[in-house]
Protein backbone atom coordinates (compact mmCIF):
# COMPACT_ATOMS: atom_id res chain seq x y z
CA UNK A 1 0.00 0.00 0.00
CA UNK A 2 1.38 3.42 -0.96
CA UNK A 3 1.17 6.28 1.67
CA UNK A 4 2.62 9.79 2.17
CA UNK A 5 5.09 10.33 5.02
CA UNK A 6 3.99 13.24 7.17
CA UNK A 7 7.57 14.26 7.96
CA UNK A 8 9.13 14.46 4.52
CA UNK A 9 6.17 14.23 2.15
CA UNK A 10 7.74 11.27 0.15
CA UNK A 11 5.76 8.22 -0.85
CA UNK A 12 6.68 4.88 0.64
CA UNK A 13 5.56 1.27 0.19
CA UNK A 14 3.84 -0.33 3.11
CA UNK A 15 4.33 -4.08 2.68
CA UNK A 16 2.14 -5.07 5.56
CA UNK A 17 -0.99 -7.19 4.84
CA UNK A 18 -3.17 -5.09 7.04
CA UNK A 19 -4.31 -2.84 4.21
CA UNK A 20 -4.70 -5.67 1.44
CA UNK A 21 -8.14 -5.34 -0.06
CA UNK A 22 -10.24 -8.36 -1.21
CA UNK A 23 -9.86 -7.22 -4.82
CA UNK A 24 -6.06 -7.32 -4.55
CA UNK A 25 -6.14 -10.76 -2.96
CA UNK A 26 -8.25 -12.13 -5.85
CA UNK A 27 -5.92 -10.58 -8.40
CA UNK A 28 -2.84 -12.19 -6.88
CA UNK A 29 -4.51 -15.59 -6.76
CA UNK A 30 -5.47 -15.34 -10.44
CA UNK A 31 -1.92 -14.29 -11.32
CA UNK A 32 -0.52 -17.30 -9.49
CA UNK A 33 -2.89 -19.63 -11.36
CA UNK A 34 -1.87 -18.11 -14.69
CA UNK A 35 1.81 -18.49 -13.86
CA UNK A 36 1.25 -22.11 -12.82
CA UNK A 37 -0.67 -22.80 -16.05
CA UNK A 38 2.13 -21.25 -18.09
CA UNK A 39 4.71 -23.37 -16.33
CA UNK A 40 2.56 -26.46 -16.80
CA UNK A 41 2.08 -25.65 -20.48
CA UNK A 42 5.79 -25.11 -20.96
CA UNK A 43 6.52 -28.49 -19.38
CA UNK A 44 3.92 -30.17 -21.57
CA UNK A 45 5.39 -28.51 -24.63
CA UNK A 46 8.87 -29.66 -23.68
CA UNK A 47 7.61 -33.25 -23.31
CA UNK A 48 5.84 -33.11 -26.66
CA UNK A 49 8.93 -31.74 -28.41
CA UNK A 50 11.10 -34.41 -26.76
CA UNK A 51 8.67 -37.17 -27.83
CA UNK A 52 8.46 -35.94 -31.42
CA UNK A 53 12.24 -35.68 -31.55
CA UNK A 54 12.51 -39.27 -30.30
CA UNK A 55 10.05 -40.48 -32.96
CA UNK A 56 11.97 -38.70 -35.71
CA UNK A 57 15.23 -40.22 -34.44
CA UNK A 58 13.79 -43.72 -34.60
CA UNK A 59 12.52 -43.33 -38.16
CA UNK A 60 15.70 -41.60 -39.29
CA UNK A 61 18.34 -43.69 -37.52
CA UNK A 62 16.75 -47.06 -38.32
CA UNK A 63 16.65 -46.42 -42.08
CA UNK A 64 20.20 -47.71 -42.74
CA UNK A 65 19.86 -50.64 -40.33
CA UNK A 66 20.61 -54.00 -41.92
CA UNK A 67 19.27 -56.22 -39.12
CA UNK A 68 16.22 -56.25 -36.89
CA UNK A 69 18.48 -56.26 -33.82
CA UNK A 70 20.02 -52.94 -34.89
CA UNK A 71 16.53 -51.47 -35.18
CA UNK A 72 15.66 -52.71 -31.68
CA UNK A 73 18.88 -51.36 -30.13
CA UNK A 74 18.29 -47.89 -31.57
CA UNK A 75 14.68 -47.81 -30.41
CA UNK A 76 15.65 -49.01 -26.94
CA UNK A 77 18.40 -46.41 -26.60
CA UNK A 78 15.95 -43.64 -27.61
CA UNK A 79 13.37 -44.88 -25.07
CA UNK A 80 15.96 -44.98 -22.28
CA UNK A 81 17.12 -41.46 -23.04
CA UNK A 82 13.58 -40.07 -23.31
CA UNK A 83 12.50 -41.50 -19.95
CA UNK A 84 15.80 -41.23 -18.10
CA UNK A 85 15.97 -45.02 -17.62
CA UNK A 86 19.12 -46.77 -16.51
CA UNK A 87 18.62 -50.04 -18.41
CA UNK A 88 16.06 -51.76 -20.63
CA UNK A 89 15.27 -54.55 -23.04
CA UNK A 90 12.93 -55.28 -25.95
CA UNK A 91 11.56 -58.82 -26.12
CA UNK A 92 9.40 -60.58 -28.70
CA UNK A 93 7.30 -63.57 -27.74
CA UNK A 94 7.31 -66.84 -29.68
CA UNK A 95 4.41 -69.27 -30.12
CA UNK A 96 5.25 -70.86 -26.75
CA UNK A 97 5.00 -67.52 -24.93
CA UNK A 98 8.78 -67.25 -24.37
CA UNK A 99 11.01 -64.29 -25.18
CA UNK A 100 13.04 -65.77 -28.01
CA UNK A 101 14.05 -62.46 -29.63
CA UNK A 102 15.42 -60.18 -26.94
CA UNK A 103 17.60 -57.10 -27.27
CA UNK A 104 19.42 -55.42 -24.39
CA UNK A 105 20.57 -51.85 -24.48
CA UNK A 106 24.25 -50.99 -24.25
CA UNK A 107 23.64 -49.81 -20.67
CA UNK A 108 21.94 -53.13 -19.94
CA UNK A 109 24.94 -55.11 -21.12
CA UNK A 110 27.27 -52.95 -19.04
CA UNK A 111 25.15 -53.45 -15.92
CA UNK A 112 24.90 -57.22 -16.48
CA UNK A 113 27.55 -59.12 -14.50
CA UNK A 114 26.84 -62.44 -16.25
CA UNK A 115 29.39 -63.42 -18.92
CA UNK A 116 28.21 -62.28 -22.36
CA UNK A 117 27.97 -65.80 -23.82
CA UNK A 118 25.90 -67.06 -20.86
CA UNK A 119 23.67 -63.97 -20.93
CA UNK A 120 23.01 -64.37 -24.66
CA UNK A 121 22.04 -67.98 -24.08
CA UNK A 122 19.71 -67.00 -21.22
CA UNK A 123 18.01 -64.37 -23.36
CA UNK A 124 16.95 -66.96 -25.93
CA UNK A 125 13.68 -68.65 -24.92
CA UNK A 126 13.66 -66.57 -21.74
CA UNK A 127 10.64 -67.40 -19.53
CA UNK A 128 7.90 -64.78 -19.43
CA UNK A 129 7.52 -64.51 -15.66
CA UNK A 130 7.78 -62.18 -12.68
CA UNK A 131 6.92 -58.53 -13.14
CA UNK A 132 7.68 -58.90 -16.86
CA UNK A 133 4.34 -60.61 -17.38
CA UNK A 134 2.12 -58.41 -15.18
CA UNK A 135 0.82 -56.23 -18.00
CA UNK A 136 1.22 -58.77 -20.77
CA UNK A 137 -1.53 -60.90 -19.26
CA UNK A 138 -3.84 -57.86 -19.31
CA UNK A 139 -2.53 -56.45 -22.61
CA UNK A 140 -1.84 -53.10 -20.97
CA UNK A 141 1.16 -51.03 -19.87
CA UNK A 142 2.23 -51.22 -16.23
CA UNK A 143 4.46 -49.40 -13.76
CA UNK A 144 6.15 -51.00 -10.76
CA UNK A 145 8.12 -48.47 -8.73
CA UNK A 146 8.98 -50.92 -5.95
CA UNK A 147 9.93 -54.13 -7.85
CA UNK A 148 11.37 -55.94 -4.84
CA UNK A 149 8.09 -55.63 -2.92
CA UNK A 150 5.81 -56.65 -5.79
CA UNK A 151 3.92 -59.93 -5.19
CA UNK A 152 4.87 -61.24 -8.67
CA UNK A 153 8.58 -60.56 -8.21
CA UNK A 154 10.89 -63.56 -8.67
CA UNK A 155 14.51 -64.15 -7.79
CA UNK A 156 16.85 -62.73 -10.41
CA UNK A 157 19.73 -64.78 -11.85
CA UNK A 158 23.16 -64.13 -10.38
CA UNK A 159 24.71 -61.11 -12.05
CA UNK A 160 21.35 -59.58 -13.01
CA UNK A 161 21.39 -55.80 -12.31
CA UNK A 162 19.17 -54.76 -9.38
CA UNK A 163 15.86 -53.07 -10.22
CA UNK A 164 14.65 -49.94 -8.46
CA UNK A 165 11.75 -49.09 -10.78
CA UNK A 166 10.12 -50.70 -13.82
CA UNK A 167 7.95 -49.73 -16.80
CA UNK A 168 6.55 -52.30 -19.22
CA UNK A 169 4.77 -51.48 -22.50
CA UNK A 170 3.29 -54.21 -24.76
CA UNK A 171 4.21 -54.38 -28.44
CA UNK A 172 1.03 -54.73 -30.49
CA UNK A 173 0.65 -56.00 -34.02
CA UNK A 174 -2.24 -57.43 -36.06
CA UNK A 175 -4.61 -57.25 -33.11
CA UNK A 176 -2.39 -59.10 -30.64
CA UNK A 177 0.53 -58.60 -28.27
CA UNK A 178 3.83 -59.72 -29.78
CA UNK A 179 6.24 -58.65 -27.04
CA UNK A 180 7.21 -55.73 -24.83
CA UNK A 181 9.51 -52.80 -24.19
CA UNK A 182 10.85 -52.98 -20.64
CA UNK A 183 12.61 -50.02 -19.01
CA UNK A 184 14.05 -49.91 -15.51
CA UNK A 185 15.87 -47.87 -12.88
CA UNK A 186 14.59 -44.37 -13.46
CA UNK A 187 15.49 -42.17 -10.53
CA UNK A 188 12.35 -41.30 -8.60
CA UNK A 189 10.25 -43.90 -10.43
CA UNK A 190 8.08 -43.82 -13.55
CA UNK A 191 5.01 -41.68 -14.13
CA UNK A 192 1.94 -41.89 -16.33
CA UNK A 193 3.60 -39.38 -18.64
CA UNK A 194 6.50 -41.83 -19.12
CA UNK A 195 4.01 -44.60 -19.87
CA UNK A 196 2.23 -42.50 -22.52
CA UNK A 197 5.53 -41.56 -24.16
CA UNK A 198 6.80 -45.14 -24.37
CA UNK A 199 3.43 -46.36 -25.69
CA UNK A 200 3.91 -43.93 -28.59
CA UNK A 201 7.47 -45.17 -29.11
CA UNK A 202 6.24 -48.77 -29.10
CA UNK A 203 4.00 -48.02 -32.10
CA UNK A 204 6.91 -46.38 -33.92
CA UNK A 205 9.21 -49.30 -33.10
CA UNK A 206 6.75 -51.86 -34.49
CA UNK A 207 6.45 -49.82 -37.70
CA UNK A 208 10.24 -49.52 -38.04
CA UNK A 209 10.70 -53.21 -37.32
CA UNK A 210 8.05 -54.26 -39.84
CA UNK A 211 9.57 -51.93 -42.42
CA UNK A 212 12.95 -53.60 -41.99
CA UNK A 213 11.37 -57.05 -42.16
CA UNK A 214 9.43 -56.10 -45.29
CA UNK A 215 12.62 -54.79 -46.89
CA UNK A 216 14.41 -58.00 -45.95
CA UNK A 217 11.56 -60.08 -47.36
CA UNK A 218 11.56 -58.11 -50.61
CA UNK A 219 15.35 -58.43 -50.81
CA UNK A 220 15.22 -62.19 -50.21
CA UNK A 221 12.38 -62.63 -52.72
CA UNK A 222 14.31 -60.62 -55.32
CA UNK A 223 17.40 -62.73 -54.74
CA UNK A 224 15.35 -65.92 -55.02
CA UNK A 225 13.68 -64.61 -58.16
CA UNK A 226 17.07 -63.73 -59.64
CA UNK A 227 18.33 -67.24 -58.88
CA UNK A 228 15.23 -68.75 -60.48
CA UNK A 229 15.65 -66.52 -63.55
CA UNK A 230 19.29 -67.54 -63.90
CA UNK A 231 18.38 -71.19 -63.47
CA UNK A 232 15.59 -70.89 -66.01
CA UNK A 233 17.83 -69.11 -68.50
CA UNK A 234 20.49 -71.79 -68.07
CA UNK A 235 17.90 -74.54 -68.47
CA UNK A 236 16.50 -72.86 -71.57
CA UNK A 237 19.96 -72.53 -73.07
CA UNK A 238 20.65 -76.18 -72.39
CA UNK A 239 17.26 -77.17 -73.81
CA UNK A 240 17.78 -75.07 -76.91
CA UNK A 241 21.27 -76.47 -77.40
CA UNK A 242 19.94 -79.98 -76.90
CA UNK A 243 17.02 -79.39 -79.26
CA UNK A 244 19.30 -77.94 -81.91
CA UNK A 245 21.83 -80.75 -81.53
CA UNK A 246 19.21 -83.49 -81.63
CA UNK A 247 17.38 -81.92 -84.53
CA UNK A 248 20.61 -81.44 -86.47
CA UNK A 249 21.86 -84.94 -85.71
CA UNK A 250 18.54 -86.49 -86.68
CA UNK A 251 18.76 -85.14 -90.18
CA UNK A 252 21.49 -87.57 -91.27
CA UNK A 253 19.69 -90.85 -90.36
CA UNK A 254 16.43 -89.38 -91.67
CA UNK A 255 18.07 -88.71 -95.01
CA UNK A 256 19.26 -92.31 -95.05
CA UNK A 257 15.75 -93.62 -94.41
CA UNK A 258 14.23 -91.38 -97.07
CA UNK A 259 16.97 -92.24 -99.56
CA UNK A 260 16.67 -96.00 -99.18
CA UNK A 261 12.87 -95.83 -99.43
CA UNK A 262 13.25 -93.94 -102.71
CA UNK A 263 15.72 -96.57 -103.95
CA UNK A 264 13.25 -99.34 -103.10
CA UNK A 265 10.46 -97.51 -104.88
CA UNK A 266 12.62 -97.19 -108.01
CA UNK A 267 13.19 -100.91 -108.08
CA UNK A 268 10.60 -103.31 -109.42
CA UNK A 269 7.99 -102.99 -106.67
CA UNK A 270 5.88 -105.51 -108.54
CA UNK A 271 7.85 -108.19 -106.78
CA UNK A 272 6.48 -106.91 -103.47
CA UNK A 273 3.10 -107.91 -102.18
CA UNK A 274 0.48 -105.31 -101.22
CA UNK A 275 1.38 -105.40 -97.53
CA UNK A 276 5.08 -104.74 -98.30
CA UNK A 277 4.15 -101.79 -100.52
CA UNK A 278 1.97 -100.45 -97.71
CA UNK A 279 4.92 -100.71 -95.34
CA UNK A 280 7.02 -98.62 -97.71
CA UNK A 281 4.28 -95.98 -97.87
CA UNK A 282 4.08 -95.83 -94.06
CA UNK A 283 7.87 -95.48 -93.80
CA UNK A 284 7.88 -92.73 -96.41
CA UNK A 285 5.03 -90.79 -94.74
CA UNK A 286 6.66 -91.13 -91.32
CA UNK A 287 9.94 -89.80 -92.71
CA UNK A 288 8.15 -86.78 -94.16
CA UNK A 289 6.40 -86.12 -90.84
CA UNK A 290 9.67 -86.45 -88.94
CA UNK A 291 11.30 -84.01 -91.36
CA UNK A 292 8.54 -81.48 -90.65
CA UNK A 293 8.89 -82.04 -86.92
CA UNK A 294 12.65 -81.47 -87.08
CA UNK A 295 12.14 -78.27 -89.07
CA UNK A 296 9.62 -77.00 -86.50
CA UNK A 297 11.87 -77.93 -83.61
CA UNK A 298 14.79 -76.07 -85.17
CA UNK A 299 12.56 -73.04 -85.78
CA UNK A 300 11.41 -73.15 -82.14
CA UNK A 301 15.01 -73.34 -80.95
CA UNK A 302 16.13 -70.47 -83.18
CA UNK A 303 13.21 -68.30 -82.05
CA UNK A 304 14.51 -68.37 -78.47
CA UNK A 305 17.93 -67.14 -79.55
CA UNK A 306 16.98 -64.69 -82.28
CA UNK A 307 17.63 -61.03 -81.55
CA UNK A 308 14.51 -58.89 -81.49
CA UNK A 309 14.36 -55.95 -83.89
CA UNK A 310 11.75 -53.60 -82.43
CA UNK A 311 9.96 -51.09 -84.61
CA UNK A 312 6.48 -49.76 -85.29
CA UNK A 313 4.39 -52.59 -86.74
CA UNK A 314 1.13 -51.97 -88.60
CA UNK A 315 -0.86 -55.03 -87.55
CA UNK A 316 -3.56 -54.48 -90.18
CA UNK A 317 -1.03 -54.62 -93.00
CA UNK A 318 0.61 -57.65 -91.41
CA UNK A 319 -2.72 -59.54 -91.30
CA UNK A 320 -3.41 -58.78 -94.98
CA UNK A 321 0.04 -60.04 -95.90
CA UNK A 322 -0.45 -63.27 -93.90
CA UNK A 323 -3.86 -63.97 -95.49
CA UNK A 324 -2.40 -63.42 -98.94
CA UNK A 325 0.43 -65.86 -98.20
CA UNK A 326 -2.14 -68.52 -97.21
CA UNK A 327 -4.03 -68.32 -100.50
CA UNK A 328 -3.33 -71.99 -101.20
CA UNK A 329 -5.23 -72.86 -97.98
CA UNK A 330 -8.28 -70.78 -98.93
CA UNK A 331 -8.61 -71.82 -102.59
CA UNK A 332 -12.00 -73.36 -103.31
CA UNK A 333 -13.38 -72.70 -99.84
CA UNK A 334 -16.21 -70.47 -98.73
CA UNK A 335 -14.68 -68.21 -96.05
CA UNK A 336 -16.16 -65.10 -94.50
CA UNK A 337 -13.38 -62.84 -93.23
CA UNK A 338 -14.38 -60.44 -90.46
CA UNK A 339 -11.34 -58.22 -90.02
CA UNK A 340 -11.65 -55.16 -87.81
CA UNK A 341 -9.28 -52.16 -87.95
CA UNK A 342 -6.12 -53.07 -86.03
CA UNK A 343 -3.84 -50.67 -84.15
CA UNK A 344 -0.11 -50.35 -84.62
CA UNK A 345 2.22 -51.80 -81.98
CA UNK A 346 5.90 -51.80 -81.15
CA UNK A 347 7.58 -55.15 -81.72
CA UNK A 348 9.55 -57.42 -84.00
CA UNK A 349 7.66 -57.48 -87.31
CA UNK A 350 9.04 -60.86 -88.45
CA UNK A 351 8.18 -62.54 -85.16
CA UNK A 352 4.69 -61.03 -85.01
CA UNK A 353 4.09 -62.14 -88.60
CA UNK A 354 4.90 -65.69 -87.51
CA UNK A 355 2.40 -65.36 -84.64
CA UNK A 356 -0.37 -64.30 -87.00
CA UNK A 357 0.60 -66.92 -89.56
CA UNK A 358 0.27 -69.65 -86.95
CA UNK A 359 -3.04 -68.40 -85.54
CA UNK A 360 -4.68 -67.65 -88.89
CA UNK A 361 -3.32 -70.92 -90.32
CA UNK A 362 -4.83 -72.83 -87.39
CA UNK A 363 -8.16 -71.06 -87.86
CA UNK A 364 -8.19 -72.15 -91.52
CA UNK A 365 -7.14 -75.70 -90.67
CA UNK A 366 -9.63 -76.34 -87.87
CA UNK A 367 -12.54 -74.80 -89.80
CA UNK A 368 -11.81 -76.90 -92.87
CA UNK A 369 -14.73 -79.27 -92.23
CA UNK A 370 -17.24 -76.42 -91.83
CA UNK A 371 -19.26 -75.64 -95.00
CA UNK A 372 -18.87 -71.90 -94.51
CA UNK A 373 -15.95 -70.82 -92.38
CA UNK A 374 -16.15 -67.54 -90.45
CA UNK A 375 -12.80 -66.19 -89.31
CA UNK A 376 -12.64 -62.98 -87.26
CA UNK A 377 -9.55 -60.94 -86.48
CA UNK A 378 -9.72 -57.93 -84.16
CA UNK A 379 -8.26 -56.02 -81.23
CA UNK A 380 -9.26 -54.42 -77.95
CA UNK A 381 -7.39 -51.25 -76.99
CA UNK A 382 -9.27 -50.20 -73.88
CA UNK A 383 -7.17 -52.17 -71.43
CA UNK A 384 -4.60 -50.50 -69.20
CA UNK A 385 -1.04 -50.98 -70.41
CA UNK A 386 -1.76 -53.55 -73.14
CA UNK A 387 -3.48 -54.10 -76.47
CA UNK A 388 -5.30 -57.40 -76.95
CA UNK A 389 -5.62 -59.15 -80.31
CA UNK A 390 -7.74 -62.16 -81.20
CA UNK A 391 -8.21 -64.66 -84.02
CA UNK A 392 -11.61 -66.39 -83.91
CA UNK A 393 -13.03 -69.26 -85.97
CA UNK A 394 -16.19 -71.38 -86.05
CA UNK A 395 -14.35 -74.67 -86.49
CA UNK A 396 -13.68 -77.77 -84.40
CA UNK A 397 -13.01 -75.88 -81.13
CA UNK A 398 -11.63 -77.65 -78.07
CA UNK A 399 -12.52 -78.72 -74.54
CA UNK A 400 -11.60 -75.98 -72.02
CA UNK A 401 -10.58 -78.66 -69.54
CA UNK A 402 -7.42 -79.09 -71.60
CA UNK A 403 -6.72 -75.42 -72.34
CA UNK A 404 -3.45 -75.53 -70.35
CA UNK A 405 -2.00 -78.00 -72.85
CA UNK A 406 -2.60 -75.84 -75.90
CA UNK A 407 0.62 -73.85 -75.76
CA UNK A 408 2.88 -76.70 -74.64
CA UNK A 409 5.55 -78.05 -76.96
CA UNK A 410 4.32 -81.11 -78.90
CA UNK A 411 0.91 -80.90 -77.22
CA UNK A 412 -2.10 -81.59 -79.47
CA UNK A 413 -5.79 -81.88 -78.61
CA UNK A 414 -6.99 -83.38 -81.90
CA UNK A 415 -6.34 -86.60 -83.77
CA UNK A 416 -3.37 -86.07 -86.15
CA UNK A 417 -5.21 -88.15 -88.73
CA UNK A 418 -7.99 -85.56 -88.67
CA UNK A 419 -5.88 -82.39 -88.39
CA UNK A 420 -2.21 -82.50 -89.32
CA UNK A 421 0.43 -80.75 -87.23
CA UNK A 422 3.39 -81.22 -84.90
CA UNK A 423 2.26 -79.30 -81.82
CA UNK A 424 5.04 -76.71 -82.13
CA UNK A 425 3.18 -73.75 -83.69
CA UNK A 426 1.32 -72.54 -80.59
CA UNK A 427 4.39 -73.11 -78.42
CA UNK A 428 6.24 -70.79 -80.76
CA UNK A 429 3.41 -68.24 -80.54
CA UNK A 430 3.69 -68.24 -76.75
CA UNK A 431 7.47 -67.89 -76.82
CA UNK A 432 7.32 -64.92 -79.18
CA UNK A 433 4.60 -63.11 -77.25
CA UNK A 434 6.39 -63.69 -73.94
CA UNK A 435 9.56 -62.23 -75.43
CA UNK A 436 7.50 -59.15 -76.27
CA UNK A 437 6.33 -58.88 -72.66
CA UNK A 438 2.79 -60.04 -73.45
CA UNK A 439 0.66 -63.07 -72.72
CA UNK A 440 -1.44 -65.65 -74.59
CA UNK A 441 -4.67 -67.46 -73.78
CA UNK A 442 -7.53 -69.21 -75.56
CA UNK A 443 -11.25 -69.91 -75.32
CA UNK A 444 -13.12 -72.68 -77.07
CA UNK A 445 -16.02 -75.10 -77.21
CA UNK A 446 -16.09 -78.41 -79.09
CA UNK A 447 -17.94 -78.11 -82.39
CA UNK A 448 -18.51 -74.35 -81.92
CA UNK A 449 -15.08 -72.86 -82.52
CA UNK A 450 -12.15 -71.25 -80.78
CA UNK A 451 -10.73 -67.81 -80.03
CA UNK A 452 -7.00 -67.32 -79.52
CA UNK A 453 -5.86 -64.16 -77.76
CA UNK A 454 -2.50 -62.47 -77.35
CA UNK A 455 -1.61 -59.17 -75.73
CA UNK A 456 1.22 -56.74 -76.39
CA UNK A 457 2.37 -53.89 -74.14
CA UNK A 458 1.38 -50.45 -75.34
CA UNK A 459 4.47 -48.65 -76.65
CA UNK A 460 5.20 -45.03 -77.47
CA UNK A 461 4.85 -45.74 -81.18
CA UNK A 462 1.72 -47.84 -80.82
CA UNK A 463 -1.83 -46.63 -80.42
Amino acid sequence: MVTADENDGHARVDDTDDDMTPENENGCAELKRELAACLETDEGMRRQVALLTAIVRIFRDTLPCETEEEVARICLAVAEELTGSGIGFIGELNADGLFDTTTLSAAGWEACKVPRSEAEQMLKSMPNRGINRVGLTRHTSWIVNAPADHPDAVKKPDGHPPLTSFLGVPLRYAGGVTGMIALANKAGGYTDADRVDVEALAVVFVEALNRRRAERLVHDLNEELERKVLQTEAANRELEAFSYSVSHDLRAPLRHITGFVELLNKRDVGALDEKSRHYLEVISEAAVKMGGLIDDLLAFSRMGRAEMMRSRVEMGALVRDVIESLAHETAGREIAWEIAPLPAVVGDAAMLRLVLANLVGNALKYSRQVPRAVIGIGAETGHSGETRFFVRDNGAGFDMRYVDKLFGLFQRLHDPEQFEGTGVGLANVQRIIHRHGGRVWAEGEPGIGATFWFSLPKGEEGS
